[in-house]
C-alpha cells in the first residue's frame, strides 16, 4: 500500500474519534471544531510519511489535534484550558467516578470558585481535571489520547487533586 492508501485507511478509522476529541476541546463549537479539524488532517496528511509505525497513528493524531487546538486558541487570544470557561453553561452536574474524589463535584457547580481553584494547577493538570470531570472522560482514554502510561497519568491526576484539596483548605471551602 502507498502513502495515500495508508492515510485514507487511517483517516477513515480515526476521523470520528478525533473529531469528537476536537469538538470537546473546542468548547463544543462547530466552527472551531471544523477549523481545527481541517488543520489536523492537513498536517496529518503532510507528515504521514514521517510516521514510522502506522499502529501508533492514533496517539500521533491526538498529539496533532492537541497541538493544533493550542495553536488555534493562541492565535485568537485564548488560553487553552486555563479557566472554568471551558465548561459548558448548561452543564450542571459532574459525574464523579471515585468516591474519594466526590467532594470536588460540588465545587464544579461554582464557576468562580472553580476558576480560582484551577489557577493553582499547571495547564496540563487543568486539562486533565477538566477532561475527567467536566467532559466525563475516562482516565484510560485520556492516557490513550495523550500517548502516556495510564499509571503515570493516574499519578499526575492524584497530585493535581491533592493540589486542589490543599487550595480548597487554604481558601477555607
Amino acid at each position: 500500500m502507498g502513502k495515500t492508501a495508508d492515510f485514507e485507511k487511517t483517516y477513515s478509522e480515526y476521523y470520528a474519534e478525533i473529531h469528537r476529541f476536537i469538538f470537546t476541546i473546542a468548547r463544543r463549537d462547530p466552527d472551531m471544531t471544523d477549523d481545527i479539524s481541517q488543520n489536523v488532517w492537513q498536517n496529518a496528511y503532510s507528515f504521514f510519511g514521517t510516521l514510522r509505525d502506522v499502529s501508533s497513528a492514533r496517539a500521533w493524531l491526538y498529539s496533532i489535534a492537541r497541538n493544533e487546538a493550542k495553536r488555534y486558541f493562541a492565535n485568537r487570544g485564548f488560553v487553552f484550558f486555563s479557566n472554568a470557561q471551558t465548561l459548558d453553561d448548561e452543564q450542571e452536574g459532574i459525574e464523579v467516578v471515585d468516591e474519594k474524589e466526590s467532594a470536588f463535584s460540588e465545587l464544579f457547580a461554582d464557576r468562580d470558585l472553580l476558576a480560582r481553584l484551577l489557577a493553582v494547577l499547571r495547564e496540563d493538570e487543568q486539562r486533565l481535571i477538566l477532561l475527567h470531570y467536566a467532559y466525563d472522560t475516562d482516565l484510560n482514554k485520556i492516557a490513550d489520547m495523550d500517548g502516556i502510561n495510564y499509571n503515570t497519568l493516574k499519578s499526575n491526576f492524584r497530585r493535581a487533586l491533592e493540589k486542589l484539596r490543599k487550595a480548597a483548605r487554604e481558601m477555607e471551602i
